[in-house]
């Protein structure tokens, strides 16, 4: 084991014994540590919208594929390869109830004359 894992190990188990300790869970249950908390969470989710907002607009304007343009090809995608298999089956099951005719060779076209 290697001095980084040691000291890791260490580590992990003093943070345990911390969080696991009377005072910790006072603090960590109290209302306003619960509503910071909270507060923090809604933040990074707001920020990474008004990221995720920017990249779009710049995408559009330098009008490049978005993950949104390319979730609504996938779908597109999807969708086709459902219906070509339906279509398959269709014709698969057409095939199965028909009856089964022989048909004459093609005859040549006619030769226009000049």
């Amino acid at each position: 084991m290697s001095l980084l894992d040691q000291v890791k190990d260490v580590a992990a188990r003093q943070v345990g014994k911390v969080l696991a300790s009377d005072a910790t869970l006072k603090v960590l249950s109290s209302p306003q540590v619960k509503n910071a908390m909270v507060a923090a969470i809604n933040l990074r989710a707001e920020a990474r919208d008004v990221v995720e907002s920017g990249v779009k607009q710049v995408a559009k304007q330098l009008d490049l594929v978005t993950r949104d343009d390319v979730a609504k090809l996938k779908r597109s995608v999807r969708d086709l390869q459902h219906e070509v298999e339906d279509l398959r089956d269709q014709l698969a099951a057409q095939n199965e109830t028909a009856p089964e005719t022989t048909l004459a060779p093609a005859k040549p076209a006619a030769r226009k004359r000049k």
